[in-house]
């Protein structure tokens, strides 16, 4: 995760590791989740961008019903996009796995509830942005920030030591 930081800093994007902690309360117990975010300043405003690098694997179920699996299967595995959009995603998500345990007559574990999916990503964070590990790197010449929006970043172009199994297209 601190090498995706790194590039993405590199690259002139405000990005670093975020860490929310939160208390078990009763409906949820108490947690800690490590994502990256990337803020963006805007003439609207700040914009934040959630990374989340297994994000399908944060949904799935061993037990899980045929349509909770397929829409999990539907999910990228790796998680780029606003706030926003990850709420939405959260919400439709855990009402499908809140559908799937009823329907099977099994318990929902509290770590699959929505409250707990939204402290993961959506609560207080501290932000490490890794300063103290790019100041001891040599910095190659500083390149102009690119125009493109965060949600364009290749991130296989940028990281060329993640291996990809290739996909025929028929």
């Amino acid at each position: 995760m601190r090498e995706v930081s790194r590039h993405l800093q590199k690259a002139g994007y405000n990005s670093a590791i975020c860490k929310t902690k939160w208390r078990s309360s009763p409906d949820i117990p108490s947690g800690e989740h490590n994502f990256l975010d990337v803020i963006e300043r805007t003439k609207r405003g700040e914009v934040r961008v959630i990374v989340e690098v297994n994000f399908r694997g944060e949904f799935e179920m061993a037990r899980g019903s045929e349509d909770y699996n397929q829409l999990v299967g539907r999910l990228p595995e790796v998680f780029v996009g606003k706030v926003e959009r990850l709420s939405n995603v959260i919400k439709i998500v855990c009402m499908a796995g809140k559908r799937c345990m009823k329907e099977k007559k099994m318990h929902m574990g509290p770590w699959r509830k929505h409250r707990y999916m939204q402290a993961k990503w959506l609560g207080p964070c501290e932000r490490d942005t890794c300063t103290t590990s790019l100041s001891m790197m040599p910095m190659p010449m500083t390149k102009p920030r690119p125009r493109a929006s965060m949600l364009t970043v290749d991130l296989l172009d940028k990281l060329p030591n993640m291996h990809c199994t290739p996909v025929e297209v028929v």
